[in-house]
């Protein structure tokens, strides 16, 4: 039914959380650490990644709007998991922290709407969207909570903190393949109705020839 329906989102969504726990969550308090544990530097970081994040938006998102939804996956998941390897090796290092801060900013502007394209597009396919958003939103929460909890038991027995951001990698991959696979369907049923309304067309013409080559018929 409704939820069974709402398994492609979910799954999609555990990943997206797990991926955060990692490149996001994991990496502020690296970040933090990394910046002399200077609220000034940090929130000049913040700042610099907002900035450039806005000015990427304002570009990168017609991309998603054209149609190349396939396309973007790729560019997408791929700036992701250099994002996720940047800012592991950026761990002590605030030069380079900043700029995988930052670059950050710059990946999240094609990932979230390759990402949430996707979803709405499930969504609206769904028999009940609310039950969709529901289960997915728990999806979420599910790949969130337990992707944290995999950082802090590495970290807790003694793994650097680039450990915890590089299980960002595994809900990267996770989503590359669920993204992929949704845009590959999704432009094989946007095609369909117009293979179909050519074919008619064709049909048509072929009647209409038919009509004008056979002699006309006498009216009585």
């Amino acid at each position: 039914g409704a939820f069974k329906a709402a398994i492609p989102g979910t799954l999609l969504f555990i990943a997206d959380g797990w991926t955060t726990a990692g490149v996001y969550f994991t990496w502020q308090i690296a970040l933090f650490l990394s910046l002399g544990e200077s609220f000034i530097a940090y929130g000049g970081a913040l700042a610099a990644a907002a900035l450039v994040g806005a000015l990427s938006g304002l570009v990168l998102g017609r991309h998603i709007d054209r149609g190349h939804g396939g396309r973007a996956v790729w560019l997408a998941l791929s700036l992701i998991a250099l994002v996720i390897l940047l800012r592991a090796l950026a761990v002590d290092r605030a030069a380079l922290a900043v700029v995988a801060n930052a670059l950050g900013s710059f990946a999240a502007c094609l990932y979230i709407p390759t990402l949430m394209t996707a979803l709405y597009n499930q969504s609206k396919r769904a028999p009940c969207p609310l039950r969709f958003q529901v289960a997915a939103e728990g999806g979420w929460d599910i790949g969130g909570a337990s992707g944290a909890l995999a950082a802090a038991l590495l970290i807790g027995f003694g793994a650097p903190l680039s450990a915890g951001i590089l299980l960002a990698l595994f809900g990267t991959a996770g989503a590359f393949l669920l993204l992929r696979r949704h845009y590959a369907e999704y432009r094989r049923e946007s095609e369909r109705p117009l293979d179909y309304l050519t074919a008619e067309v064709g049909a048509i013409e072929r009647e209409a020839e038919a009509l004008v080559r056979s002699p006309r018929q006498s009216v009585p």
